[in-house]
């Protein structure tokens, strides 16, 4: 027979107990027509009690069942002018009882019927393996201290930054990627110079006393307060901690008096003059190296954390590993020292991304990227040298490059000493993206094993990613901007990155609108969400989205459509 109504129409053969046609029964309620068959007889089949019940359930809602089909002669049960399946299923297909792999190939094979002289078009075929993610939480909030200028400053930690400060990548038991890249690059320095660790933390904090939109495009600004100097030197310390710590006046209030709540109310308003996180190992070289007495012609090794605040890209770093080696020579001698660094970096750089097929350039020729817009005197002493950039092993005349680092030299302070400093900066992170070929910054802070795995024992392999379709989500949001010359985009994407943890991979700006009257220009913005390793459910994403849109008319200023 013909089914002439819309019901799709389902096929199921080789069923045992028919326990999936019934569940498949229930789940599509009268949406659908079932026929399921089995190649035994009904008495055989109905010598099991749950295969009967199953049978008799499937027959109480209208589904056929059949018995003594065989799956590879279908067409003598179901006859093509009389019958249309939308759908045809065959579960764990098996010839029975103990048949070897040739059999049960055999009956895949006669299954298919169509002309076994052609082979399957194959091309573009997926295989799908489901693994179980790790969920998706908001960290807790935490209050750090560090010292600065002799004292203890305490500041609440970015949300952003939460599951990020103190991870310990670069700690001597680490096996993350980032850590074996700087050991090379260390050893390899090592063997054509002297060097000194410095195995001492340096300060996440410097203090700013200019207030440049410079210097607000490029540094995360974080309140803080001073505290006890007689106090332990480093610390952490969760909410539930922070009642003893004083913050200084005009900073706007917690969201909840325990502290339990978002910690988004204050630290999005920017404050200028205060503290901020180092966008550098560099904004305190000469004090670093005074305080070492470093010797002619030796170099220091710094590694550590430095911020960065940037637009959401897929390569742009909020947070990252910074390696920094400096040497102390005699006015005059700088250049040769140089060349002679840069040779040493850039063989080590090399021999670290041909597997991946990238290829590092060392030139005196400013990337177009590259940007140098901190107020910090010391970062504008610098006079750049040579630019590390990486680019991918192509053909392309004019390829994209990405700057991965920086050879510089600075007079010794003060100037009338005979002395020049030599340094470079190393993006730690950045390289082990390209060494590794991962796409995505925030996979190299994940937690998941599958991850860290990969790189047990220094290996530094190409990674082979566990989630290769995530699932996004995307929302937009519109609003009216009094001026829209005072508008920092920049900023909307900060809040994004905080509201929703990293979640956000893409804010789009769709449309510009200015109103004829009132001179208000309308913007709206596209925001993509997606997780490169945690299950991300859609009523998360409509929570963060919720925040988003709370968050920018507060911060911003400007008025939701």
């Amino acid at each position: 027979m013909r089914l002439l109504h819309h019901q799709p129409c389902l096929l199921l053969v080789g069923e045992g107990n028919f326990s999936f046609s019934a569940s498949l029964c229930e789940a599509r309620s009268c949406d659908a027509h079932i026929v399921a068959t089995c190649y035994e007889s009904e008495a055989t089949a109905t010598r099991q009690a749950v295969a009967k019940s199953n049978i008799q359930y499937l027959r109480d809602r209208g589904a056929k069942v059949l018995f003594c089909v065989d799956c590879t002669k279908l067409k003598e049960h179901f006859l093509p002018a009389d019958w249309k399946f939308d759908c045809i299923y065959f579960n764990f297909p098996h010839c029975g009882r103990k048949a070897g792999v040739k059999k049960n190939r055999e009956l895949l094979a006669r299954f298919f019927f169509r002309s076994q002289d052609k082979p399957f078009h194959v091309e573009g075929a997926l295989n799908h393996i489901f693994t179980q993610s790790v969920p998706f939480q908001h960290p807790k909030p935490m209050i750090f201290q560090t010292e600065l200028e002799g004292k203890l400053v305490s500041f609440p930690v970015p949300e952003i930054f939460l599951d990020k400060i103190n991870r310990g990548f670069l700690d001597t038991n680490s096996e993350h990627p980032i850590r074996t890249i700087n050991e090379k690059l260390t050893d390899e320095l090592g063997k054509s110079f002297p060097v000194q660790k410095v195995s001492a933390s340096l300060s996440l904090m410097f203090q700013d006393c200019h207030s440049s939109s410079s210097t607000l495009d490029a540094t995360w600004m974080v309140p803080a307060a001073q505290s006890n100097p007689k106090a332990k030197s480093v610390v952490n310390k969760t909410a539930a901690d922070t009642e003893a710590f004083a913050f200084p006046s005009g900073f706007p209030a917690w969201d909840d008096t325990d502290l339990g709540g978002s910690l988004i109310s204050w630290e999005r308003d920017w404050i200028f003059g205060h503290y901020c996180l180092r966008p550098s190992l560099l904004v305190s070289l000469h004090r670093t190296v005074r305080d070492r007495e470093l010797p002619l012609g030796t170099f220091l090794v710094l590694s550590g954390l430095a911020f960065r605040k940037c637009k959401l890209s897929a390569h742009a770093l909020p947070i990252f590993h910074e390696s920094v080696f400096i040497c102390v020579v005699n006015k005059g001698t700088e250049e040769a020292c140089s060349q002679l660094l840069a040779e040493n970096l850039t063989s080590t750089l090399c021999a670290l991304l041909q597997p991946s097929g990238f290829k590092l350039d060392c030139t005196a020729d400013k990337p177009k990227t590259q940007r140098n817009t901190f107020a910090n005197p010391e970062l504008q002493l610098l006079k750049s040298k040579y630019f590390f950039s990486v680019t991918p092993d192509t053909s392309d005349p004019d390829p994209n490059k990405l700057c991965v680092g920086t050879l510089s030299t600075t007079p010794w302070q003060p100037t009338s000493i005979d002395r020049e400093i030599v340094c470079a900066s190393l993006n730690l992170d950045l390289l082990a993206m390209h060494v590794c070929e991962i796409f995505d910054w925030r996979m190299l802070w994940t937690s998941d094993e599958r991850f860290l795995n990969q790189f047990a024992g220094g290996h530094l392999g190409p990674f082979k990613s566990f989630s290769l379709y995530p699932v996004s989500y995307v929302h937009d949001v519109s609003f009216w901007v009094p001026k829209p010359e005072k508008f920092n985009e920049t900023q909307l994407h900060a809040i994004a990155r905080c509201v929703s943890s990293e979640s956000v991979v893409s804010i789009q700006l769709l449309d510009s609108f200015r109103h004829p009257g009132t001179g208000q220009t309308s913007l709206c913005y596209r925001i993509t969400y997606q997780s490169c390793d945690k299950a991300l459910s859609r009523q998360q994403v409509a929570t963060m989205q919720m925040n988003l849109r709370k968050e920018i008319q507060r911060c911003l200023h400007v008025t939701l459509r």
